[in-house]
């Protein structure tokens, strides 16, 4: 039996993210089990061990996978020429994209820092979250210098994108029970929310 090839191992990790991805927007939960993700990726549950070293080793490589590509389209961002206002419409749209996106992504994260080794937590809060949250001040802070933005604390205010974009996404059973039926949030609603929630958080830092 001839050994897999680089691409090969790439493709079956790579499918293995997509089917625990899959699994955890679906079932709108991140508790979901090593058989139902290889079965969904239709390869032997050994794979995820062989892969990853655990289920929690596969989890933490898709938050990574998740949240560098968010940071990629950041470090995109800040290479166009536009002036601060419409950066920050396009980093508010980015985020609830993301989080139509991935959903589960907050959830994902508690899961992952609780009770979890030091490097770990570094790992998360420096190379994964500050990365986002320094760049979201910069903006503000490019906005306050050219006299667009009023002084808001940059802090709050990542606190304040962070809960607006995932709001919608995170609350099935209300949007669900309470709002008419939709079991989960469609690319058309998802568009005029975002419209909405961008307007909202904008119109709060315009001078």
């Amino acid at each position: 039996m001839q050994a897999a090839t680089r691409d090969e191992k790439r493709n079956i990790r790579e499918v293995l993210l997509d089917a625990a991805s899959a699994l955890m927007r679906e079932l709108d939960t991140i508790d979901i089990g090593i058989l139902d993700i290889a079965a969904r990726a239709e390869v032997n549950h050994g794979m995820i061990r062989y892969y990853f070293g655990s289920k929690e080793g596969m989890l933490m490589a898709l938050l990574d996978r998740d949240v560098q590509h968010a940071i990629h389209q950041l470090d995109n961002l800040f290479t166009l020429d536009v002036p601060p206002v419409e950066r920050m419409r396009i980093h508010l749209a980015g985020i609830v994209d993301t989080y139509y996106r991935i959903p589960y992504l907050n959830r994902l994260i508690q899961a992952l820092v609780r009770d979890a080794t030091t490097e770990r937590v570094h790992h998360i809060a420096e190379e994964l979250l500050k990365p986002i949250a320094n760049a979201q001040r910069r903006i503000i802070e490019e906005g306050i210098e050219a006299g667009k933005f009023r002084k808001v604390d940059p802090k709050l205010f990542y606190f304040n994108t962070i809960g607006a974009a995932d709001g919608l996404y995170s609350n099935r059973f209300t949007l669900s029970a309470v709002f008419g039926g939709m079991p989960a949030a469609d690319d058309e609603l998802h568009e005029r929310y975002k419209k909405q929630t961008v307007d909202t958080l904008l119109s709060g830092l315009l001078a």
